[in-house]
């Protein structure tokens, strides 16, 4: 009897296993700027933005919504259940935090130093069926910079 399997049989088994998860944990996370001073500006937000969607791709977390205003960021993200929301949250706060002074240094000014970030954060498990609501609240609150252009 032959127990040799099929070439692309024995390839698929070679490769790293990984799970498959069938379900995401949401959760709407707020972070402010250190005293929250309100220093962002619309260019910021841009920037915070394409920077936590680059992390979250790079680490394979869900970015569904983002939304700042002049002190402080919020973040819709879903995760896998392996994953932990307090190591993600500090990946994006600290990488956007060095790559954000990098790029707009005059926040060091404006913060009177090297941290943009309180060093708190809140996060709020979102269920499946609130997250519409939960985007049309942040949507709400933050109508694409509205604050942040008056503040430019």
């Amino acid at each position: 009897m032959d127990r040799a399997m099929a070439p692309h049989l024995e390839q698929s088994l070679l490769r790293r296993w990984e799970p498959m998860y069938r379900s995401r944990l949401h959760y709407l996370v707020t972070w402010s700027t250190r005293g929250r001073k309100p220093v962002l500006r619309e260019r910021h937000a841009a920037a915070i933005e394409t920077l936590v969607q680059r992390i979250c791709e790079e680490r394979g977390y869900a970015m569904i919504d983002f939304a700042a205003g002049t002190d402080h960021v919020h973040v819709l993200i879903g995760l896998k259940p392996a994953q932990s929301i307090s190591s993600v949250v500090r990946e994006l706060k600290g990488r956007a935090s060095v790559e954000l002074l990098s790029q707009h240094p005059e926040l060091r000014v404006w913060l009177r130093g090297n941290l943009i970030w309180d060093e708190r954060y809140a996060a709020e498990t979102v269920s499946p069926s609130r997250l519409e609501r939960v985007r049309a609240r942040m949507r709400n609150l933050h109508a694409h910079g509205s604050e942040l252009a008056q503040a430019s």
